[in-house]
């Protein structure tokens, strides 16, 4: 059986964003519309400028970004932000709104969670006490326990060995299919480019420099 669902189309309408005398971004024109899209560039080339306004964490000095229906959106850091003095539960269960849900709603959510992102660890541990392989686990969970329509992510796992690399983003490729969820993901990897996308946006000092459904 094929399941069919809804992807976001995002258009991006002439985004400009200035800081002071830098030009990060400059007039940018693009529609999203793929499962998995490659924000790839160098460090410092805009994409994750790019990123945050899609996430309407900045705001663009000129321009603006417009989607097909109303979106839910989640977003995991190149840091991962955990509150150290909470348990993993609680770490987890903090991308909830808890005015939507009750304590037995919030338990069997962080229940079903914690399977697709296969956490075999104490739920009841301190996150200070994870691994950074662990706590890169327990951020993408919390991402994605609001059932998002929209992941976006940047750099999430440039900080771990390569091993651990390729299995987290294995199974990140198998929880977003099985779950509809779309996903923009930041990158400088060549390697992580190529292994989660399905379109690549290649940005380079502001400026779109190429879109591919290859990488080349």
């Amino acid at each position: 059986m094929i399941l069919c669902y809804h992807i976001l189309m995002i258009q991006i309408n002439n985004v400009t964003r200035q800081y002071d005398t830098v030009c990060a971004l400059k007039d940018i024109n693009l529609s999203i519309h793929k499962d998995r899209t490659i924000l790839f560039g160098p460090s410092g080339s805009g994409k994750t400028t790019l990123l945050r306004i899609i996430a309407s964490l900045e705001t663009p000095s000129s321009g603006n970004v417009q989607f097909t229906k109303n979106e839910s959106i989640s977003m995991v850091f190149q840091k991962d932000y955990l509150f150290n003095h909470l348990t993993v539960f609680e770490n987890i269960a903090y991308g909830l709104n808890h005015h939507d849900f009750n304590k037995d709603e919030i338990k069997s959510r962080v229940e079903w969670i914690v399977q697709v992102c296969h956490i075999d660890f104490s739920l009841s541990q301190k996150t200070s006490t994870l691994s950074g392989g662990q706590r890169q686990r327990v951020s993408l969970a919390r991402a994605l326990i609001s059932k998002p329509d929209l992941l976006l992510m940047d750099e999430p796992f440039s900080q771990l060995d390569l091993q651990l690399k390729i299995e987290l983003m294995d199974e990140l490729i198998k929880i977003l299919e099985e779950n509809h969820i779309q996903l923009i993901y930041v990158t400088h990897d060549i390697e992580e480019a190529k292994k989660i996308g399905e379109e690549f946006i290649f940005i380079r000092n502001g400026h779109i420099e190429k879109i591919a459904e290859c990488f080349d």
